[in-house]
Formats: C-alpha cells, structure tokens, sequence
C-alpha cells in the first residue's frame, strides 16, 4: 500500500510538474505578446508623431500662400489696377459725355 501511495505521489508531482511548465509557458507568452504590442504601439505613437509635424509645416505653408493669394486678388480686383488694365489690354477708354445712352 505505501508503494502504491508513493506511486500516486509520484504522478501527481509529474502532473504539476507538466502543468506547471505549460501555465510557465502561457505566462511567458502572455508576456512576450504584451511587451511586442507595447513596443509596436511606442512605434505607431512616434510615427504619427511625426506626421502630425510634418502636417503642421505643411498647414503653415499652405496658410502663407493663403495669404499671398488674398493679397494679390485685392491687388488684381483694386480699380487702379482695372483701370489699367482695361487700357493697356482691353485698349477701353473712359467714354465721353455723349456716347453715354441713358435708357428709360
């Protein structure tokens, strides 16, 4: 009866043994994939880290040229600069008193 108790023994040490270096492995595996997808997400974060500064430098170009393009349609809509236009390009004058028709 002992020899039978020790073999028992015996198993159920062999058992947890078993157990316990699977449950070791998940465990270690459970790790390993945390500290691979914090080490991705630390990558994603620079990544877009950097797009946002790039996208930034490109909003501030974009806003300057914004504002060049305001100024030069003031320029181009001003009337000195239709006046002149419309006599060098257009070769129009200023029509005289009477080619004025005032239509009823």
């Amino acid at each position: 009866m002992n020899e039978a108790k020790a073999k028992n023994k015996k198993r159920k040490q062999d058992v947890f043994t078993s157990k316990m270096i699977v449950l070791s492995m998940a465990g270690l595996l459970c790790f390993l994939a945390a500290a691979f997808f914090d080490a991705w997400c630390g990558v994603q974060s620079r990544r877009m880290g950097y797009e946002i500064v790039q996208a930034r430098a490109q909003q501030e170009k974009l806003m300057d040229f914004q504002k060049k393009l305001k100024i030069e349609k003031a320029r181009l809509t001003s009337p000195q600069e239709l006046r002149r236009y419309a006599a060098g390009e257009l070769a129009l004058e200023i029509p005289k008193p009477e080619q004025i028709i005032i239509l009823p």
